[in-house]
């Protein structure tokens, strides 16, 4: 009878007072330990018998550290960096006419790619390590960011094929270059960066795709075996309308469409009935959930939005940050918060969604939903490491940090406490410190490059009280 193969040597072990594993009993170790080997996690369990059985490794964490999955921020534009504070207390047609399409329009891919860069250095300041970007011009430029830094994502080229008078004229395509561009844009990035870096379909808006790009996406998305990326259902005005010119709404057309299916990654939702919430249950898509950016912008997915029922429905909904510009942060310990509690507001009921299922949402259903839960989402042994390691000897977590670690973590902290972050087996943040890249040098390039965008642009960032 032969024996089971050991576990290859370890390079790293990562130690916490308790590790949260996400795994299918949601195990959560105390005095636990995470055994790493090249990119891939090869142990996890009790602290001593890790580090007994990996001598070598070295030993990353400690008996005050919360050990979790890389949290995964299921929408994001890490473009719009450099325009944080545009649009600030605007009213939706006026900043996406006279601010986010001339930004997105006027930049240059080496612009786009700065963007990209402050983006994913928040996110990963903040215990984020993959995140899935709904499309824009200059796909090139975000992967190029992504691979330099380290991060994990899936990119897409923005497809649009109905045209649109007061768009900016790269954003208005006919139905066969939209379709090929964004064909091209997978056939160069899916798989990239060793695996890192994947690559989906966009259908930006519903408004602004015809019946014939949607069908031929879905038909490509499945060859492919890739994601469809969609903003759906986003406001009143957008289901109002869909109800006038279409007579169903627009989940309902999606699915006449046939675009529904596990690969279906819709955004926002915040206007659905309950036959959409059926609808989505039936056909396995999935939605993500912005609340900062709904409650930034007014969108009312929060105080008119299902979100409780849907997971009430068992529909897979996880979490999203949308955009620096719309949301304002990109912190998703901040947005599994906003979601935990602003629809126990709306819903007048403290037992809806909760931190543990905001977790959920942010880590192994959101790996789903990215068609990526063999490789991300939880810690478990033959997973890619991707790993955070926060520091619970903050004030806030006490006076009990590991008596509900979860639940500490979303309620009474935030991204502020993570400290060191691993993706792909590779260090990238070690004790508050980037290890891939210099980000003071970032940091000054995007103030000096955001002040000559504006200035292109004919705006200024005012505060509304006199300073001088």
């Amino acid at each position: 009878m032969s024996r089971p193969a050991a576990a290859p040597a370890a390079d790293i072990v990562v130690a916490g007072g308790v590790v949260v594993t996400m795994d299918p009993s949601r195990r959560l170790i105390r005095d636990g330990a995470v055994a790493v080997a090249g990119n891939r996690i090869v142990a996890v369990g009790k602290r001593a018998e890790i580090e007994s059985a990996h001598p070598g490794a070295r030993v990353m964490g400690g008996p005050d550290k919360l050990v979790f999955p890389g949290l995964i921020d299921g929408h994001n534009h890490p473009i719009h960096f450099l325009s944080k504070g545009m649009i600030d207390d605007m009213r939706f047609p006026e900043r996406w006419r006279n601010r986010v399409w001339p930004y997105e329009a006027g930049l240059s891919p080496e612009e786009a790619r700065l963007a990209a860069t402050g983006t994913f250095l928040e996110m990963i300041r903040r215990g984020t390590t993959c995140f899935a970007d709904p499309g824009t011009f200059q796909p090139d430029a975000i992967a190029e960011a992504a691979a330099e830094i380290g991060i994990r994502g899936v990119v897409s080229r923005m497809t649009w094929d109905v045209h649109d008078p007061t768009a900016p004229a790269q954003y208005n395509d006919d139905t066969a270059s939209a379709l090929g561009r964004g064909e091209a844009t997978i056939a160069k990035w899916h798989g990239a960066a060793g695996g890192r870096i994947r690559a989906s379909f966009s259908l930006v808006r519903s408004a602004h795709v015809t019946e014939a790009l949607v069908r031929r996406v879905k038909a490509r998305a499945d060859a492919l075996g890739v994601m469809i990326h969609a903003h759906l259902a986003t406001t009143r005005g957008e289901m109002e309308a869909a109800l006038r010119d279409w007579g169903i709404t627009p989940v309902e057309r999606y699915r006449r469409f046939g675009v529904l299916g596990p690969n279906a990654h819709l955004v926002h939702m915040g206007f659905v009935s309950d036959e959409d919430i059926a609808t989505l249950k039936a056909y396995d898509a999935s939605v993500c959930h912005c609340p900062s950016a709904s409650m930034f912008g007014g969108f009312g997915c929060v105080s008119h939005g299902k979100f409780p029922e849907m997971v009430a429905a068992d529909v897979r909904v996880v979490l999203g940050t949308d955009a620096c510009a719309v949301s304002r942060f990109l912190d998703m310990v901040r947005i599994m918060y906003l979601a935990a509690c602003a629809h126990k507001d709306a819903k007048t009921d403290p037992t809806v969604i909760g931190a543990h299922k905001a977790m959920e949402m942010a880590t192994i259903d959101a790996a789903r939903a990215l068609l990526w839960d063999r490789d991300i989402g939880s810690i478990e042994a033959g997973k890619c490491a991707d790993i955070v390691v926060a520091d619970t000897s903050g004030m806030e977590w006490q006076p009990n940090p590991f008596a509900n670690p979860v639940a500490n973590l979303i309620y009474s902290s935030d991204g502020g406490c993570v400290e060191t972050v691993l993706i792909d087996g590779r260090p990238v943040l070690e004790n508050g410190r980037f290890v891939t890249i210099d980000a003071k040098e970032v940091s000054q390039r995007a103030g000096a490059t955001s002040n000559a965008i504006l200035a292109r642009m004919g705006v200024g960032l005012r505060t509304a009280w006199p300073c001088a």
